[in-house]
């Protein structure tokens, strides 16, 4: 039997407690980490577009995609079960043609006192450290991404997912413009 995912693990945390005249604490909790989690994604998208506009200006704003976002969230989810990478998911959702990128990070915060705006500078201070992880966040190839945030017990996990239209700059033997 496959453990529960975290948010279901919330969603059954919250209904028992509606159902047994629980407390609002616990229905708290599970809402300010989803809070933590959404607001981290959004400063995170944001510092990526800043660094995207300093250090590549030609490559534009990358455009949030709800569908990436999920994809992200759900990679970040796996992340803290232990389960390895799959790209598929992407590939599924928006085909084998174009591009697609992932950058990933996990860290611990043991203080209890978790700083959405401090984890996101040091996410994306690290990625931009880090030849190929700057590299998908500074592609003119990538116009869309996705970033998801999950907070597991002292860790937290991050994936931004990037994708790019596929490119149709390569002439065939017949004459005619494939796709790379």
């Amino acid at each position: 039997m496959r453990p529960l995912s975290r948010r279901a693990a919330i969603l059954l945390l919250l209904s028992a407690c509606a159902s047994s005249g629980g407390s609002n604490a616990a229905e708290s909790y599970a809402l300010d980490i989803e809070l933590l989690e959404s607001t981290t994604e959004e400063i995170i998208a944001q510092q990526v577009n800043e660094m995207r506009a300093r250090f590549a200006p030609g490559a534009g704003e990358l455009a949030n995609d709800r569908a990436l976002g999920i994809i992200a969230h759900e990679r970040s989810d796996d992340m803290a079960s232990g389960a390895p990478f799959a790209a598929e998911r992407v590939q599924r959702q928006f085909g084998r043609n174009g591009a697609i990128g992932e950058n990933i990070m996990m860290s611990k915060d043991f203080s209890r006192a978790f700083d959405p705006q401090g984890f996101a500078r040091r996410a994306v201070q690290g990625w931009m450290e880090s030849e190929g992880h700057r590299e998908n966040m500074l592609s003119a190839r990538y116009q869309k991404s996705g970033v998801g945030v999950v907070i597991s017990g002292s860790s937290i996990y991050a994936t931004q997912v990037f994708w790019g239209p596929p490119r149709v700059n390569r002439v065939l033997r017949n004459g005619r413009r494939g796709i790379r």
